[in-house]
């Protein structure tokens, strides 16, 4: 019996955080944990560092980003901050803990890790010697930026860093006590946090409990501790409180909306139905309620006080996640009370919905226990038998599930994948966040499920996801990388062509008789405008009619000194005459068109000389596309790098899952074991008494025997 109560109490060694995974959120403090820096938004909007001067265009793209992100499109807003900081330099101190806010809303914990450390870094220098109180100080970014530093390194189990981190924290403000307490608890569990910050107001004792989330974490954290210490007169206070306590949500402002995508002011959507981050937080502040009664229930089995532990677990919900210990609890407590029948209808109960719980398997040990004392040696041996064939069973089927999980492959074939309702909430519009992984971890495998209650096992499962994603993605990219691949082939292909091709044309050659045809219009243009002489336009029909008038003009000179000639001349000048009209007539348009015919000829020039120039380039350089080349070729470098590295990291991940596998079915094999041989001791007890009974009731029959045999 005291093992069984022992397996029970082994659950309070688990940290809050674990214990309220299955809520629905990763860790207890996803509705806790909240970094308030500013009581509105709109004064968010207005932080400025010390350090940087606040000009109009910084102030208009941090406000771009503002617009994306109150319109739910992270993606962008993330996108908006990284090109103010790579385009317009703007790397301001609100800049940078808005990106960490965003990378955190999004899952990019490593990436916010890595903005919180650097700024904090820069913060630090700036913070020394400054105590503001307000909220633009640079003292209160540098304390929100080191709170949620040492969050993220706590959520990726790294509690040494997380306990330097709170090292650096030597002023607290009021608004931040809670925070700073959970976050030490959690660093420095299952050891009493040092607190060893000042605050800088007057802050709430720690064994008062107050009307919100945090003050009750910080309770329950303590009340375990103090369980864990076996001072259960200390625990029980606070679990009293908390059992029916119901906590307000603290106000809403900027960085805790940011920090925390479930704070949400609006609980209610355009259905006016309740959002689901409220639904969950709902479920969170149940869950406080059922884990403190639950911890209440344990303390009064702890000090026998059976009928105190039935009364505080008889109306324990069903659909609580804490429902199997419960439900343990209860009839175990319920047995105690004497109540039998009750107490033998819960541990079936158990056993019929927690087959693979170890509560169920003890369970099967009380049932044949209580039958066995209570009702029939005979009962109970049967009762202890078929514990027996169940543990071999179990015992069979982990034996196969090894085998089966170690002959496999590809460990992820176990996998059944659902989409995760918070990352699903918080998908972005965009097409930027591709890497963000909207899926978690399942499978239908019993076992396997039951081995997943260890959070770093889920973790490296988790893990395998996020690695495939990746995978996905730098497919992508390859295809993308064959592509340009391709299409450069294509163009260094045309590229030759062209050059072969130009290489037929005499360049020169054409150039110099464009630029003879382009000089002669011109001389006749010039010649045109400074004589203003027709005759400069004449065709060849017209000029053959003035040499001819000329060659008469010269004959009529000769004859002028032998004979009258004035017949002739007054003919030859009517034919002049007539001449010279037709000349003068089209002089205005012919000038026109010599002009035209200079104009394109001299841009028939222009692109012939262009394009024997950008010929002589080819000619000399031949790999213009050269640089394209290269950088394809890195991108494919890597491209197969970062495939190497994703493949290698996938099978040292998928090694550590098979090793915690094969510890977790040797731990599991040997609980087994223990109970098997305890059944089978249990039997041997049975069997025992039932030969007492036999060898005492046999000697009262041989004496009825031998009086009635004297009587005839």
């Amino acid at each position: 019996m005291a093992a069984i109560i022992q397996s029970v109490n082994t659950k309070r060694t688990y940290r809050i955080g674990q214990l309220f995974r299955p809520v629905g959120a990763a860790v207890l403090l996803t509705c806790a944990l909240t970094l308030f820096a500013q009581p509105t938004a709109h004064a968010a909007e207005q932080t400025e560092a010390v350090t940087s001067v606040k000009t109009d265009l910084e102030d208009k793209f941090y406000r771009q980003a503002l617009y994306f992100y109150f319109a739910g499109d992270y993606g962008s807003a993330l996108r908006q901050i990284s090109l103010n900081r790579q385009r317009q330099g703007i790397d301001s101190d609100r800049s940078q803990l808005f990106e960490a806010g965003l990378q955190v809303a999004i899952g990019l914990h490593d990436q916010a890790t890595q903005t919180l450390t650097r700024f904090e870094q820069n913060q630090t220098h700036t913070a020394n010697g400054s105590q503001g109180k307000s909220a633009t100080s640079p003292q209160e970014l540098l304390l929100i930026a080191l709170l949620q530093l040492t969050e993220q390194q706590i959520d990726q189990g790294d509690n040494v860093s997380a306990q330097l981190t709170l090292g650096k924290i030597t002023t607290v403000l009021p608004d931040y006590v809670e925070q700073y307490h959970i976050l030490s608890q959690l660093a420095y569990w299952p050891a009493p946090p040092p607190l060893t910050a000042q605050v800088q107001q007057t802050a709430v004792e720690d064994d008062v409990v107050q009307t919100n989330s945090s003050a009750a974490y910080i309770a329950l954290n303590q009340a375990l501790l103090y369980m864990e210490q076996q001072e259960y007169s200390a625990a029980q206070p606070i679990l009293i409180e908390l059992k029916n306590q119901q906590w307000q949500a603290p106000e809403v402002n900027f960085w805790q909306k940011l920090f925390n995508p479930f704070a949400q002011p609006d609980i209610f959507d355009a259905n006016d139905q309740l959002k689901p981050q409220v639904q969950d937080a709902l479920l969170q502040q149940q869950a406080i309620n059922d884990y403190a009664k639950l911890l209440l229930a344990q303390l009064y089995v702890a000090n026998q006080q059976y009928d105190l532990a039935y009364n505080e677990l008889v109306d324990f919900p069903q659909q609580s996640p804490y429902a199997e210990s419960a439900l343990f609890l209860f009839a175990y407590s319920a047995q105690q009370q004497q109540q039998y029948d009750m107490s033998f209808k819960l541990l079936a109960l158990l056993q019929q919905q927690y087959p693979y719980s170890n509560l169920a398997w003890q369970a099967a040990l009380l049932s044949a226990k209580q039958v066995s004392e209570q009702q029939s040696l005979a009962q109970g041996l049967t009762l202890y038998q078929q514990a027996e064939q169940l543990y071999l069973q179990k015992i069979a089927e982990l034996k196969q599930f090894g085998k089966i999980f170690n002959d496999s492959k590809n460990i992820m074939d176990f996998a059944t994948k659902a989409e995760d309702e918070q990352n699903a909430l918080l998908t972005p519009k965009s097409d930027v966040l591709a890497l963000i992984l909207t899926q978690h971890f399942n499978t239908d495998a019993p076992w396997l499920k039951k081995a997943l209650n260890d959070p770093l096992l889920a973790t490296d499962y988790q893990t395998l996801l996020n690695l495939e994603l990746l995978s996905d993605n730098i497919k992508t990219q390859q295809r993308n990388s064959q592509w340009i691949k391709d299409t450069l082939t294509l163009n260094n292909q045309r590229q030759a062509r062209v050059l072969e091709q130009q290489k037929q044309l005499a360049y020169h050659e054409m150039i110099q008789s464009l630029m003879a045809q382009k000089q002669r219009i011109a001389d006749i243009i010039a010649q045109a405008e400074i004589e203003q002489s027709p005759q400069v336009f004449a065709n060849p029909t017209q000029q053959q009619w003035l040499n001819r008038i000329d060659a008469s003009q010269a004959t009529l000179n000769k004859l002028a000194s032998q004979r009258n000639i004035d017949d002739e001349q007054q003919r030859l000048n009517k034919v002049k005459g007539v001449l010279q009209w037709q000349l003068q007539s089209t002089f205005p348009q012919q000038l026109w068109q010599h002009k035209q015919s200079l104009k394109q000829l001299t841009e028939q020039l222009e692109q012939l000389e262009l394009q024997a120039s950008r010929f002589s380039d080819l000619s000399t350089n031949p790999r213009l596309l050269s640089d394209f080349d290269v950088r394809q070729q890195q991108t494919q470098t890597d491209i197969n790098k970062m495939t190497l590295n994703i493949e290698a990291l996938s099978l040292k991940t998928s090694r550590e899952i098979r090793g915690k596998i094969s510890i977790f079915t040797q731990q599991q094999q040997y609980t087994l074991q223990q109970l098997l041989l305890t059944s089978r001791h249990q039997m041997a007890n049975v069997l025992e008494q039932m030969a007492q009974a036999d060898n005492i009731s046999s000697p009262a029959a041989s004496s009825v025997d031998s009086a009635s045999q004297g009587a005839r």
